[in-house]
């Protein structure tokens, strides 16, 4: 094996590094890659796997170096979509290498097609299991407020023969070693995908790690902080605003929908800005005028003059 590939957890963050002779390295907030790989469309992927079915297929009889290249092409783009498939690329990379020796003779227990072609089908069963588990063990609002070990084993005793629907742990190919200076740790060294998978879900067991479904975009997120945040971080139109954001607007606008001073603030304010651009007015007088009105606003917020002079005042000026 060429390659090497480990991951681990410290300091809030998750720890990837591999490659080949030059290693890479990438960290990221705790959670954040199991997070992508729950809502990730593997099935939007499922022509490529199964393409790289069908190269290899054709290589197994042709000898042909070009279906080589056709997979490891489907690996390099998939690769790019998760950091768990940069294992799956080095790893096939390393065995494609190894069968090229071998001029591609006796390859079907080297070069396995159903290992590749079957991915979608147990990300995707994986994904739901994950889904369930959360809401079962450690989501705030719907699994029972007891310790998670508790919720753990009534979990597993109950459902835990259900291999279908029920997350099944697998032993890990673990180390405990020295990271750096400050880091003596539990290190994995991944054999496929699935190890990295159960690697975290067992991470947000041991941790406890709350989650919560996300009231705008429906998905689960880590509760890091503040377990009352009710909306993620993930980014939801091209201007790069959150879920967060919209959550923060909503309560903004559900905390002025009954106040009549900004009402009447507001849709004066929005008459006047028509304004410019039907040049009616300059924009150096809307923004002065806009800067006087706020004050008033203010005055009437805090009780120094009454809605109707509020309004009088709006009306004269």
């Amino acid at each position: 094996m060429r390659y090497s590939y480990k991951v681990w957890v410290a300091d809030g963050k998750e720890h990837f590094e591999y490659g080949n002779e030059q290693k890479k390295k990438k960290d990221l907030p705790f959670g954040t890659s199991l997070m992508e790989l729950l809502y990730w469309d593997v099935w939007a992927y499922g022509e490529l796997f199964d393409g790289m079915g069908k190269a290899l297929m054709e290589l197994y009889s042709s000898k042909e170096q070009r279906y080589a290249e056709e997979v490891m092409s489907a690996l390099d783009t998939i690769a790019t979509k998760h950091i768990y498939f940069e294992l799956l690329r080095l790893e096939w990379r390393d065995r494609l290498e190894q069968a090229k020796r071998q001029n591609y003779e006796n390859v079907l227990d080297l070069l396995p097609r159903k290992e590749l072609t079957r991915i979608p089908a147990t990300v995707s069963t994986m994904q739901e299991q994950i889904k369930t588990l959360f809401a079962h063990v450690l989501d705030l609002d719907t699994s029972p407020k007891e310790w998670v070990q508790k919720k753990m084993v009534r979990y597993y005793n109950y459902r835990g023969d259900d291999q279908l629907n029920t997350f099944q742990f697998q032993p890990q190919p673990m180390s405990f070693e020295v990271i750096d200076r400050k880091t003596f740790t539990e290190v994995l060294y991944p054999k496929n995908i699935y190890d990295m998978i159960d690697y975290f879900v067992r991470e947000f067991v041991k941790q406890e790690q709350p989650v919560r479904i996300c009231k705008n975009c429906k998905r689960y997120f880590v509760l890091s902080g503040r377990s009352d945040a009710e909306y993620c971080n993930r980014p939801i139109d091209d201007k790069g605003r959150t879920c967060r954001d919209l959550g923060s607007i909503k309560a903004w606008t559900e905390k002025r929908k009954d106040d009549d001073v900004f009402k009447v603030y507001r849709r004066e304010y929005k008459k006047r800005f028509g304004w410019i651009r039907a040049g009616k007015i300059e924009q150096e007088k809307f923004y002065a005028w806009s800067e006087k009105a706020r004050e008033e606003k203010a005055k009437c917020d805090a009780g120094e003059i009454s809605l109707q002079e509020f309004m009088d005042w709006l009306t004269k000026s």
